[in-house]
């Protein structure tokens, strides 16, 4: 079963399997709003103060109680416990250990203000590393909007989103380059042939095995770098909306910018990429 566009929200079936601690403050409707775009189609959506995952028949949800500083996670179905404990917590950062890197920037002029404004906001982690990996690669040099489109397409030829699916399906005429739809079959048997990095794989050993992968550039690896691998000075300085948020003309500026927020430079992606 998957999510239909405009799907309503859940029924009363819901049960608690858990409820996470969470370092406060956590700006949480901005984050739903950063991930929303970014989704998975049909395994994934935003819904009001809620994400949801569907799992096979069992949805689960996650919503944030600020009162008590925690996620509350819900499911109408069994699922794993443990498992969806871990990718939550990943997905959402409940950890948030970038204390020092808040203290770091707080007085620079570009990323100081941004900090005042919203407290707390952190990396997004992904549910699924894969998933993660070909949303990245779907978005090089394309908008959000226009990544979100090809992942609606990709997963209406695949009829979901693994490994084996990618590289069973016809991916042409989608609207990619050539040398794109190649990536991602790479990518996919990457991770076919490696299922440890489905879940469980250190970033050092997910990088390593990405920098395999022709079409996977620096860009790439540095988004990913933040999201999957919470490096705390992974800076992808080519990126349009990084440059245009702080104000330069180029990415060579935006580097000589940057060294300013050395060894802390994920942060300050993460504030330009949401308060530009």
């Amino acid at each position: 079963m998957r999510f239909a566009a405009g799907a309503p929200e859940l029924a009363t079936t819901l049960k608690t399997v858990g409820k996470l601690p969470v370092t406060a403050p956590l700006p949480w409707a901005p984050l739903l709003a950063y991930l929303n775009p970014r989704l998975t189609p049909g395994a994934e959506q935003v819904t009001h103060d809620a994400y949801e995952r569907r799992l096979g028949d069992t949805t689960l949800r996650v919503t944030f109680q600020a009162g008590a500083s925690s996620l509350h996670v819900q499911a109408d179905g069994p699922l794993d416990v443990d498992d969806a404990r871990r990718r939550v917590a990943r997905l959402f950062d409940v950890v948030d250990d970038a204390r020092d890197a808040r203290v770091a920037l707080r007085d620079d002029p570009v990323i100081g203000p941004r900090l005042a404004r919203l407290p707390g906001l952190r990396a997004m982690g992904a549910w699924c590393p894969f998933e993660l990996c070909v949303r990245t690669v779907m978005g090089q040099q394309v908008t959000v909007a226009a990544a979100a489109t090809l992942m609606q397409r990709l997963v209406a030829r695949c009829g979901g989103l693994t490994p084996p699916s990618v590289l069973a399906a016809d991916l042409s005429a989608m609207g990619m380059p050539g040398r794109r739809v190649a990536t991602l079959r790479r990518l996919a048997a990457l991770f076919a042939d490696h299922p440890p990095l489905l879940a469980t794989a250190p970033w050092p050993a997910m990088a390593s095995a990405l920098q395999t992968v022709a079409g996977i550039g620096p860009w790439t690896l540095a988004y990913l770098g933040i999201r999957l691998g919470r490096q705390a000075d992974a800076f992808p300085h080519t990126d349009v909306g990084l440059i245009r948020a702080a104000g330069v003309a180029s990415s060579v500026e935006l580097l000589a910018m940057a060294e300013a927020w050395r060894p802390y430079r994920a942060l300050a992606a993460i504030y330009l990429w949401n308060l530009p």
